[in-house]
């Protein structure tokens, strides 16, 4: 897992015309896909970490991994 509870994050979408829309977010929970039940569920493959991440708005959301990204720091 890249991203503790508490985490911000920056959350990766494709808008309207393919269009690449960044917002920033909060991570919120952790869930993993840990048996072949679950993959229809959630629509990933096993050992995909998803993330529940709520938006600037007060929406949130359920994310795998690969749409989020670490905040840069000036370190």
């Amino acid at each position: 897992m890249k991203f503790d509870c508490g985490d911000e994050a920056i959350f990766m979408e494709t808008g309207p015309g393919d269009i690449s829309i960044t917002k920033t977010c909060c991570i919120v929970g952790i869930t993993l896909v840990e048996t072949e039940s679950q993959v229809p569920i959630f629509g990933y493959p096993l050992g995909t970490t998803m993330y529940t991440v709520e938006l600037g708005d007060g929406s949130d959301r359920l994310v795998p991994e690969k749409v989020l990204e670490r905040i840069p720091t000036n370190c």
